[in-house]
């Protein structure tokens, strides 16, 4: 470990066992406590301004530590006239606790400084919704903190009669409760983690001793007031030297903010609000103070059940999104974009679906003869809108009893899950009539194109055999449909299973398909 963290921590804590456990008088303690505070001030400050001499320029994180330049400045002024206060009168109040005027003045001007600055560090981006949590979260903090202040402000300043103080106490705990804890819960802070760590423990060290100084200095027992303002200045001196320490070896600021789902800080603040409560009326009852830290924890467990209310309703809301993507995804993957008919992949599944019922099933296969002429002479938004007509005169001749898809380019697909009242034929020549009739193109004009059909038929498994046990409209198949059937059910067991399978159902429409064209086109072929 470097040499300057181990002589500050090892000084201060030699010091502070000194300054609790007196082995002179209190003058001389005094005067050592503010000697080695100021000194440790002025390096702070010294530390820092070296740091923002190696940050970027212009940067909000430079700016934070150039203000913390001044602060640190301020800091200094303040504690090296302590301690001229102190060797002018080493037994007196002030000297005692830090409190004079001009101490206190410098003091509060340079934290007002560094409040300012936090409080108006750049936050990243969020939504609304990401807004609202956040700011729950915040008045979490801030409230919780706000009883703490007021609970010791109750605790020290009605004890010395400094009523101004109650009022004080917990205005200024909640304004740096609200420049830290906006910083914190953004995730965009201008330090890294073990300085954000050190400078609020250094801030509640201070407010600490400032809360006790009075009453431990007219007891005789000023010694913890010292130990915890070395302390607080230890704390912000090393704070200072890591910062210069991490720049001087070449490490760059965070590029962008750590993005974190919760923060665990507000969950914190409640429940020290509740130790806080629990802990006073063990020891004291009903007092006061515990009616403060009862307020306090009843307000901020309402400001959490109000966040979780929100994460609750999130939820809900990232749910529904979730199955409506879904469902939309699922629509892409199985609709094709141009007709909104079913495409391949989905085509496919039914077709394997009806064939594992066992029910007979027919697989036609139409090619729209003469297609190509249509883009090449009137474009291709002609084009698509001869195989939307396509495809919504396909869906007229199926109607609800099949499922019609394209394929893919001007090749479509019917699938019929049971024999129409007119037969798997009567279904086949309607569509080759339906779609050769002409179409109207959307500049003006016709087109005609023919469709070459194929037809493949698959026979239910459970039938004894063939065509003798189908509905009255298979029953009247023409010969090479009948065939189909009856050479079905007479194949080995493998083959028959092979022959229902989707893929090489599809097959067998495609060559009967090829048949028709081969026939002369606008015609249908059924597969033997």
């Amino acid at each position: 470990m470097p040499v300057l963290p181990v002589a500050v921590i090892t000084l201060t804590g030699v010091l502070s066992a000194v300054f609790v456990v007196p082995w002179g008088s209190t003058a001389a303690l005094a005067v050592i406590c503010w000697l080695t505070i100021a000194i440790f001030a002025s390096l702070m400050t010294w530390y820092a301004h070296r740091a923002t001499r190696l940050m970027p320029d212009p940067t909000p994180e430079r700016r934070f530590w150039k203000v913390f330049v001044v602060a640190g400045t301020m800091f200094s002024i303040a504690d090296w006239i302590q301690v001229a206060t102190t060797l002018a009168d080493p037994n007196s109040i002030t000297a005692l606790t830090g409190t004079g005027i001009a101490r206190t003045v410098a003091l509060g001007c340079g934290g007002a400084a560094v409040i300012g600055v936090m409080a108006t560090f750049p936050l990243p981006h969020r939504s609304a919704r990401e807004r609202l949590c956040y700011h729950l979260d915040l008045a979490t903090v801030v409230t919780a903190v706000g009883s703490f202040g007021l609970y010791w402000a109750v605790t020290g300043s009605f004890a010395a009669g400094h009523v101004v103080g109650v009022a004080a106490g917990p205005v200024v705990a909640m304004l740096v409760a609200f420049a830290v804890g906006r910083v914190y819960l953004s995730g965009a802070t201008p330090f890294r983690w073990h300085i954000g760590v050190m400078g609020p423990a250094a801030a509640a060290l201070e407010a600490l001793a400032r809360a006790l100084g009075p009453e431990m200095a007219r007891t005789g027992r000023p010694g913890p007031v010292f130990a915890l303002s070395l302390g607080c200045h230890a704390l912000l001196l090393i704070s200072a030297w890591l910062q210069h320490r991490r720049y001087l070896s070449g490490q760059a600021a965070p590029t962008a903010p750590r993005r974190r789902p919760y923060s665990l800080m507000p969950y914190l603040a409640l429940a020290g609000i509740y130790l806080l409560l629990i802990t006073t009326l063990l020891v004291g009852g009903l007092d006061l103070r515990a009616w403060i830290a009862q307020v306090g924890a009843v307000l901020c467990t309402g400001i959490v059940v109000a966040r979780q209310l929100t994460a609750f309703i999130d939820n809900a809301q990232l749910l529904a999104e979730r199955d409506s993507l879904t469902q939309r995804l699922h629509a892409m993957a199985f609709t094709d974009s141009l007709t909104g008919l079913a495409n391949r992949a989905r085509f496919l599944d039914r077709v394997g679906e009806t064939l594992a019922g066992g029910g007979p099933a027919g697989v036609l296969l139409i090619d729209l003869d003469d297609f190509k002429p249509v883009n090449d002479l009137h474009g291709h938004a002609a084009g698509d809108a001869v195989l939307m007509e396509a495809a919504s005169r396909l869906e007229a001749c199926v109607g609800p009893a099949g499922l019609v898809a394209r394929l893919g380019g001007d090749e479509f697909a019917v699938l019929l899950d049971r024999p129409p009242p007119d037969g798997f034929t009567g279904v086949a020549q309607r569509i080759v009539t339906t779609l050769g009739a002409p179409c109207r193109l959307p500049g003006g004009g016709t087109a005609t194109v023919r469709a070459s059909v194929g037809l493949a038929i698959a026979e239910a498994a459970h039938l004894p055999n063939g065509a003798s046990h189908l509905p009255n409209g298979a029953s009247h198949l023409p010969g090479d449909a009948a065939h189909s059937f009856d050479a079905a059910s007479h194949l080995p067991g493998g083959a028959a299973r092979s022959l229902n399978d989707a893929s090489l159902l599809l097959k067998r429409a495609d060559q009967a398909m090829y048949q028709a064209k081969n026939r002369g086109k606008g015609a249908f072929a059924v597969a033997a």
